[in-house]
């Protein structure tokens, strides 16, 4: 006999790898979810009322043997006042197997009277030899009685006699099949019905996770967030739609933002790469230079490079500052702004500084309002006087910068936290245009706000609020 290797996995992994798998929609498993419900519960039902008829009908051939073993007995003593001659059996009306009752009597012998011109149809057992005797009480039993299923009642009769009654069950048999019938033919209908409302149902509720899903694969198609999906209800799928429509405008915004970041990013590092190029060229071009033209050179290139270095510096933290604001922690936003003036006396030294500063707690990134505060007090050192004085201020979460410079003008203000905006009077100062929009952006994360004024006396004011503790 030939015997197969056996596949790797088994022959259950083999026959699932050749099988086609098609995962069940959700309303398929809805539906048949609901179908098995009411198929269970119709079940249960229709057995339950199949028992209760089945005992119904069978009471009633118990109550009507009962009530001809009454008969009889009294029959028997009323004509022999118990010492009943033998072969005595009652008569019968009809012949038993449609609606008659066969009786037959057993003594205590073991032997059996039959009405005349009939054979015992019924076996004398042990149990209904006990009955006559006297060591048994009467009982119930099923036999079979001329091919015809029955029920026998064993009852004592006299002494040392029993009497055995048979009642046919083919009519019970009848109506329990018919009753039967009708319970699984409703039983069927039930579940074809539930299947087909179920998934009515579930077509119809399930909807906007179809409409839901279709816009995400095209989103994952196109790349690009497109399209809304339907939120007009009240329930959980509404609040879902609703969500994922947020979700979308988030993804939106972030995805204007980017290609916004990328077009300025390059315009901005296409000019000092330009010169650093342009410099670099000169000096790799002419080895006649005298040192004093070379040294101006190099300085050009060192701080053109320092310029792209923090450009380049500036953008990454604009680009990192929204992933890293997740991990929140209690900062002592005085020791921030404490730790950051001294950082900027030593950058600034000809800028004097006069601090006054109130504790406070606000919940954020410490590094990340660092970078703020330093961002306030480069760029009010850096547009005022060069032996001017910044008043810094920090009391109940709102700090403020003014710096007693040439001012903002009225119609630079709404624009000085943009990405990369530099107001005409500021356009010969170095710098890349990033310091205030990461500040904007910053307190955007943390909750808070950020404004440019024009106090009386003159200069810029530059407040940060922040919810504190």
């Amino acid at each position: 006999m030939t015997r197969w290797p056996r596949p790797r996995g088994g022959w259950r992994a083999w026959l699932l790898r050749r099988l086609p798998h098609r995962p069940l929609l959700l309303r398929t498993r809805f539906t048949l979810v609901a179908a098995g419900a009411v198929a269970a519960a119709t079940l249960a039902v229709a057995a339950v009322a199949f028992i209760v008829v089945r005992n119904d009908l069978r009471n009633q051939v118990s109550t009507s043997l009962e009530r001809r073993a009454v008969t009889v007995e009294h029959q028997a003593w009323r004509r022999y006042h118990g010492h009943l001659p033998a072969g005595w059996v009652p008569r019968q009306s009809d012949q038993f197997g449609t609606a008659s009752t066969y009786l037959q009597v057993v003594t205590a012998g073991g032997s059996t009277w039959t009405p005349p011109g009939d054979q015992a149809l019924l076996p004398a057992g042990a149990t209904a030899v006990a009955v006559a005797a006297g060591r048994h009480a009467a009982y119930y039993s099923d036999a079979t009685v001329g091919g015809v299923r029955a029920m026998v009642l064993t009852v004592p009769l006299a002494n040392g006699l029993a009497l055995q009654l048979a009642a046919p069950l083919a009519t019970v048999e009848a109506e329990l099949g018919t009753i039967g019938a009708a319970l699984a033919l409703l039983s069927a209908i039930g579940v074809v019905v539930a299947a087909l409302v179920g998934w009515g149902v579930a077509r119809a509720g399930l909807a906007p996770v179809g409409r839901l899903a279709a816009v995400a694969e095209e989103v994952t198609v196109t790349g690009y967030p497109r399209g809304r999906v339907a939120a007009g209800r009240p329930d959980e799928l509404g609040r879902l739609a609703a969500s994922f429509n947020r979700m979308l405008e988030a993804l939106r915004r972030s995805h204007a933002a980017q290609r916004q970041l990328v077009s300025d990013a390059s315009h901005e590092l296409r000019t000092p790469l330009t010169s650093l190029r342009i410099n670099a060229e000169l000096l790799a071009a002419d080895d006649g230079l005298p040192e004093a033209g070379r040294k101006q050179i190099l300085g050009r290139i060192v701080a053109q490079a320092a310029e792209l270095g923090q450009l380049v510096t500036d953008l990454t933290e604009l680009a990192g500052d929204q992933e890293r604001t997740s991990a929140l922690e209690e900062v002592k936003l005085h020791e921030v702004v404490a730790a950051e003036l001294d950082a900027a006396r030593r950058d600034w030294p000809r800028t004097r500084f006069r601090p006054e500063l109130d504790p406070c707690l606000v919940p954020g990134s410490a590094e990340q309002l660092r970078r703020a505060v330093r961002n306030l007090l480069d760029n009010a050192a850096k547009f005022g006087p060069p032996d001017g004085h910044v008043d810094v201020r920090l009391a109940a979460g709102e700090l403020t910068v003014r710096d007693h410079g040439p001012g903002i003008a009225p119609a630079d203000q709404a624009q000085v936290f943009e990405r990369f905006y530099r107001a005409p009077s500021a356009r010969g100062t170095p710098g890349s245009g990033l310091g205030l929009a990461i500040v904007r952006q910053v307190a955007a994360a943390h909750g808070g706000t950020v404004t440019a004024e024009v106090p009386p006396g003159g200069g810029t004011l530059l407040r940060l609020w922040l919810p504190a503790r």
